[in-house]
């Protein structure tokens, strides 16, 4: 049953569902920054965020799972990551690019660019050793909103302290999964929240 559950959480979680997570997180934000967009233009972000930085990858990981340059969709081996990783972290420059065209705020850049930077960060670290890329994406998603509550002065604090908790939920996931050790996975939560703290500090 806990291997089930740990099965779901994993997927609820899967690192490339955070910049999505992210965006509709932001939207909920009662602040100038959401209240400019026009819906139409909240549905075309959306729209382009889920195409590029789901979508898109899971297309091409799918395409190599066939060609049988990975063996599992999960990737388990650490040998197998370094094409996905960065046919994924390409994706999300894209998006980066595509977003910059429409002139928004520098907020609705931060999960993307900095996806893309713990992606790269991930795949430089994966040559060496393998790092929890779950722990990496819902550290990234807590630290950047930590940095986004103290920039904007928001109180978002019950936001905060659940992103922790469903970090300690995908941390148990990851060990009951026996996909990482625990180094992995606390290495990874850190490298995830650290990078994107630094990065909400050039907002």
């Amino acid at each position: 049953m806990e291997q089930k559950i740990a099965n779901v959480i994993s997927w609820i979680f899967h690192p490339l569902l955070m910049p999505t997570y992210a965006i509709l997180l932001i939207f909920s934000y009662d602040s100038f920054f959401v209240l400019i967009l026009p819906q139409k233009l909240k549905l075309i972000l959306a729209g382009l965020i889920v195409a590029n930085t789901v979508f898109l990858p899971l297309i091409f990981i799918w395409m190599m799972h066939k060609r049988g340059i990975i063996s599992s969709y999960k990737m388990n081996e650490r040998n197998e990551r370094s094409l996905p990783f960065a046919t994924t972290a390409l994706f999300y420059l894209v998006t980066w690019y595509m977003m910059s065209t429409l002139g928004l705020p520098g907020i609705y850049y931060l999960f993307v660019l900095g996806g893309a930077s713990l992606i790269i960060a991930s795949l430089i670290i994966n040559l060496f050793w393998k790092i929890s890329i779950h722990m990496v994406g819902i550290g990234g998603l807590t630290g950047g909103f930590i940095g986004l509550n103290y920039q904007l002065f928001s109180d978002s604090m019950m936001l905060i302290i659940m992103l922790i908790f469903l970090s300690g939920l995908v941390g148990f996931s990851r060990l009951k999964l026996n996909t990482h050790n625990q180094a992995q996975v606390y290495v990874g939560f850190f490298v995830g929240a650290v990078v994107m703290l630094g990065l909400t500090n050039f907002l």
